[in-house]
């Protein structure tokens, strides 16, 4: 069956319809005015077309019941029609207990048929009944005109937007701008986290990066003092004294004995100090920095977060409750980290401690033995079989006092302390890499927001100039419907639908105004579709202002104080029937 794009309807024959207990046959033109007072059978003209075509009454109710003669059994409409090629057709659908026919030109066919020959309910009636796409379709008008509406191509919007917009967007896929645009702002609050996270990191190491390097100059002052009191000290001991032949003449008077003892003595003096707990030390400094790490994190993260962010886990928007709950999770694993951390630094200030008393258990255990030692040599020295006590003294303290020789010893082991714990302190100037790194890190944070954020923008700009471009079709005289508006404060184009005629909202409308704006939205509707069907025009008598023409077939009912009247003002000598 072929596609009826235009057709006017010739005649409506109704039987057990409405107030039509017995056969009514109303004949139309192409233009007919239809009169009488209230009750008298105007409407059902309009509900018999409506019931032929889309089974439902001329508002589109789901139910039939009310159509049906309360006297009579079953009901039945014919309309016949003429199409834009000039043919005739017979259009009926009869009801009877609950079950329907239809029948085009004596063949019955499904109403699915009937759909794709003509149009679908809403659009059939939309056409129909000026009123009907406002007053029925109401907010779903938005999903009913995105479906007529011819399509804008992505090369069509690109190609009115500016180079820059243009430049912006290059290899961007925008099949819907607003879903594109959440997934960017999405985008910018997740590099506002990183960079929220980096900046924590970087604030970290330089405060540690600071405070190495004060400890670092303080020590360093310290140690030159050593090494200078040392120098001197060192420069002191042997001025001027020939260290070989005292060593060659203790040598010479001296027993095996002796050197064995001097050589013990020496080896004994030059021995230091070696924690066992150094490795165990630095790892549980390296497990309080990463604690200390995984805190910040936690802190940095809880911080950022808020009602509305999308939930990384689930992919929803939090609410208060889930945020709330986030962030009790989020606490209870600070305290947990915490918790974990203080028992490190207790386990690191125990083991230091230990480390200590090892060291000073040490240096006392040397102190003895030395003392044992030169006990032994001023033995062997009063046996006579050691050389002279001023030669012995002369080797080990050279010009030095005991008390200056006591405070070299010591110089010498601080000194070595020093060099090793400045060499550990030295490692801080690897923490100017790791700066560096976070300081790039943010910057190239900072320039892809830029990036993204003039994405959104254009992708705004995108949007509004498709929105315009596609409802460019939807302009008509007085009328207006307006599907998206831009968002002044985002750049976004937000779905809406609004109809307005002469700038007034149609729920202020007067019923004039109401179907003035209707034939309108009715015009449009037969331009996006293509379809010139009739029009049926209820309280036309609220009109007073001349009506522009109609696309297709005019039926106007007024009320009079008179039976149902027909009226033909096309044919000359005008034709007037009167219900039988």
């Amino acid at each position: 069956m072929k596609k009826i794009t235009r057709f006017n309807i010739l005649n409506v024959r109704m039987q057990g319809f409405k107030r039509f207990k017995e056969p009514y046959e109303a004949e139309l033109d192409n233009v007919t005015y239809i009169t009488g007072s209230n009750g008298q059978g105007k409407s059902t003209i309009a509900d018999a077309i409506a019931f032929a075509f889309c089974g439902t009454p001329f508002w589109g109710e789901k139910s039939c019941d009310r159509l049906q003669n309360p006297e009579c059994k079953s009901m039945r409409v014919d309309v016949r029609f003429c199409d834009g090629d000039g043919e005739i057709h017979t259009l009926t659908r009869e009801r009877s207990d609950g079950a329907t026919v239809i029948m085009y030109d004596t063949v019955n066919i499904k109403q699915s048929e009937l759909n794709g020959m003509f149009a679908e309910k809403d659009v059939f009636l939309s056409l129909l009944n000026p009123l009907y796409f406002i007053e029925k379709i109401g907010e779903d008008g938005r999903e009913f005109l995105q479906k007529l509406l011819p399509p804008v191509s992505d090369e069509t919007v690109l190609s009115a937007l500016t180079e820059n917009t243009r430049s912006i967007l290059a290899g961007e896929n925008i099949p819907d701008p607003e879903f594109y645009i959440k997934k960017k702002r999405a985008e910018v609050r997740d590099i506002e986290g990183d960079c929220s996270y980096l900046e924590g990191q970087l604030d970290l190491l330089r405060t540690q990066r600071k405070e190495t390097e004060e400890k670092l100059d303080k020590m360093l002052a310290e140690g030159d003092a050593i090494v200078k009191r040392k120098t001197e000290l060192e420069e002191k001991q042997f001025q001027g004294i020939d260290v070989a032949a005292l060593q060659r003449q203790l040598a010479a008077s001296g027993s095996g004995k002796l050197e064995e003892l001097k050589a013990k003595l020496d080896a004994v003096r030059a021995r230091k100090y070696e924690s066992k707990f150094t490795a165990d030390l630095e790892k549980i400094r390296a497990e309080i920095s990463a604690l200390s790490e995984k805190y910040n994190k936690i802190m940095v993260r809880g911080k950022s977060m808020k009602v509305g962010d999308v939930c990384p886990t689930c992919h929803t928007a939090l609410s208060e409750e889930s945020l709330a709950a986030i962030l009790s999770m989020l606490r209870t694993e600070l305290k947990k980290i915490s918790e974990l951390g203080n028992g490190a630094k207790s386990a690191y200030a125990e083991l230091l401690e230990i480390d200590k008393r090892s060291e000073k258990q040490f240096y006392e255990f040397q102190t003895d033995d030395i003392k044992k030692l030169e006990a032994e040599l001023k033995e062997l020295e009063a046996s006579g079989a050691i050389p002279s006590d001023e030669l012995e003294r002369r080797l080990r303290l050279g010009n030095l006092t005991e008390e200056e020789y006591t405070e070299l010893c010591e110089l010498r082991t601080r000194a070595d302390s020093y060099a090793k714990e400045v060499e550990s302190l030295a490692d801080c100037e690897a923490l100017l890499g790791k700066i560096a790194k976070l300081e790039s890190d943010i910057s190239a944070n900072t320039e892809r927001k830029k990036k993204v954020q003039d994405q959104i923008y254009a992708a705004g700009e995108y949007a509004a100039k498709k929105a315009e471009l596609t409802l460019e079709t939807l302009k008509m005289n007085r009328a207006a419907i307006k599907l998206m508006e831009i968002v002044k404060t985002t750049g976004e184009v937000r779905n809406v639908f609004k109809f307005t005629y002469d700038g007034k909202d149609y729920r202020w409308l007067s019923t004039s105004e109401r179907i003035k704006a209707g034939l309108e939205v009715s015009k449009l509707l037969s331009t996006l579709t293509g379809l010139a069907y009739p029009t049926y025009i209820d309280n036309a008598e609220c009109i007073t202002a001349r009506l522009d023409p109609v696309t297709g077939q005019a039926l106007l009912a007024y009320v009079r104080n008179c039976p149902l009247t027909l009226h033909y003002p096309a044919r000359t000598p005008a034709v007037v029937k009167e219900a039988a």
